[in-house]
């Protein structure tokens, strides 16, 4: 909206209400010839003429009044909305639509929303589970929780909880085949292909700042990890994996960490991202609070 047609707009709406253009200068402390001058520029702009005017009074034409009707009910419509939307600066409300890793999600933070909608009833949560990059401003999303190293330089992100990457296998498994002590020995083992992942089909080794990149092979590859980690327990092979999907795996044994000197590569920490961080929404807020909480406690 341009400044000068809404200075045009208002200056039509003060006369027609103020009955003369001396009345209608006066409600805007404008000189008469500065508002006469608007609205002849209206007129001009429309192609119409608004107003009948004579030496003592004025009188909207008929498409002067239809056009008071339409620019009042606009007027109404845009004062609602600024209303509302000072009322969900303070009281959270309306729909949140989030994205998250499908298997994050499912084992992590599904578990904390019920609560977080009893807790505000009146959001709405519309949830993105997929392991597939999402573009929160291309694709309208208020908020992402990604796992990984931030790179976006155009979002807001807050580090939710430490995770890392580690190198696992069934009991079984390992009882079978070759020693894991060193990177190259994953030359000799059947390694589990998670597809999505960035490197792959090598897998990126730390060890004291020195890291290697070594090539694996395998016989079973997925983009979907739960799928991997039944295929790891079932001692089909080796396992990269993030530690907060198998950590009930390895508490109740059913797989073990190997080549614990070696740090996989390209996972730091669970970060909750938002294209912005100025002036946020009271339920944007309320669920950042709410996650952020969450995740203070220890999960994995």
């Amino acid at each position: 909206m341009q400044d000068d047609d809404f200075r045009q707009r208002e200056a039509f709406l003060a006369v027609v209400r103020a009955g003369s253009f001396s009345a209608g200068a006066r409600a805007l402390g404008r000189d008469v010839s500065v508002v006469s001058r608007r609205i002849a520029a209206l007129e001009k702009r429309l192609g119409i003429r608004l107003i009948e005017r004579t030496t003592r009074r004025i009188r909207p034409t008929e498409e002067g009044q239809r056009y008071r009707q339409k620019i009042e009910l606009a007027d109404e419509l845009l004062c609602e909305a600024e209303e509302e939307a000072r009322r969900l600066a303070v009281r959270p409300a309306g729909t949140i639509r989030v994205a998250m890793p499908a298997a994050f999600g499912r084992c992590w933070v599904s578990p904390a929303l019920p609560e977080f909608l009893q807790a505000y009833p009146d959001i709405r949560l519309w949830l993105n589970c997929s392991d597939h990059y999402v573009d929160l401003l291309g694709d309208n999303l208020d908020m992402a929780i990604r796992i990984g190293v931030m790179a976006d330089s155009r979002l807001i992100a807050r580090k939710l909880a430490d995770t890392c990457r580690v190198l696992c296998v069934a009991p079984d498994y390992l009882a079978q085949h070759p020693p894991l002590l060193k990177p190259r020995d994953l030359r000799e083992h059947d390694c589990l292909g998670f597809t999505p992942m960035h490197s792959w089909p090598e897998w990126r080794l730390v060890k004291e700042g020195q890291q290697v990149s070594v090539p694996v092979k395998t016989r079973y590859e997925s983009d979907d990890i739960d799928t991997l980690k039944e295929a790891a327990k079932a001692g089909l092979g080796v396992l990269m994996a993030a530690n907060w999907l198998v950590q009930k795996e390895l508490a109740e044994g059913s797989l073990v960490t190997v080549m614990t000197d070696w740090q996989p590569a390209g996972e730091d920490g669970v970060w909750l991202v938002k294209p912005s961080s100025q002036l946020q929404s009271a339920k944007i807020s309320a669920l950042t609070d709410w996650l952020v909480k969450w995740f203070a406690v220890p999960r994995w």
